[in-house]
């Protein structure tokens, strides 16, 4: 075996649960939060975003979507810090979580709203390529393997029957 094919062979696993994460992130968390900002859209402050987003320039644009988390985490890291040295941990686990959400789906709404303005900046549109890119890659990689097929198709019928009960409890 050359030394190239044993460094593959050690990296497949690897790169393999890479795909699997990126792609269950892709196919639940992303999808989850975008629905969660759409949700967060029915606010006046996201109409003024919007409108805000549309007069700027696209390299401002882009520094909306990144410059909102520079100073907020250090805040909320005090705060959590605050109230994990006052022994509050239930507290301290429902602000980490909430703001990780929030801020997700803060995110997400930003960036359905600002894609294509962020897509005139080379290096983001650079930088956005390559991550599609290895999505894709995921994507295939893990469809070629039967199992994941079958276990895909598995949860979207445990889903479809968990709607259809739902539907039927709440008529």
């Amino acid at each position: 075996m050359t030394r190239e094919a044993y460094r593959r062979r050690r990296l497949a696993p690897l790169v393999t649960l890479a795909a699997v994460l990126a792609v269950i992130l892709d196919v639940t968390l992303w999808r989850w939060l975008t629905m969660l900002g759409r949700r967060l859209s029915h606010f006046a402050i996201f109409t003024r975003l919007e409108r805000m987003l549309d007069r700027l320039s696209p390299n401002w644009v882009v520094a909306i979507f990144v410059a909102p988390f520079i100073p907020l985490i250090p805040i909320l890291k005090l705060g959590e810090f605050w109230l994990i040295a006052h022994h509050h941990y239930v507290w301290a686990a429902l602000m980490i979580l909430g703001t990780k959400v929030l801020g997700a789906a803060f995110a997400t709404r930003v960036f359905a709203i600002a894609r294509p303005k962020m897509l005139q900046v080379l290096w983001f549109a650079w930088a956005y390529g390559r991550v599609v890119w290895l999505l894709d890659l995921g994507h295939r990689a893990l469809e070629a393997i039967p199992a994941w097929r079958a276990t895909r198709k598995a949860v979207r019928q445990a889903m479809q029957a968990t709607r259809a009960a739902l539907r039927r409890l709440w008529g």
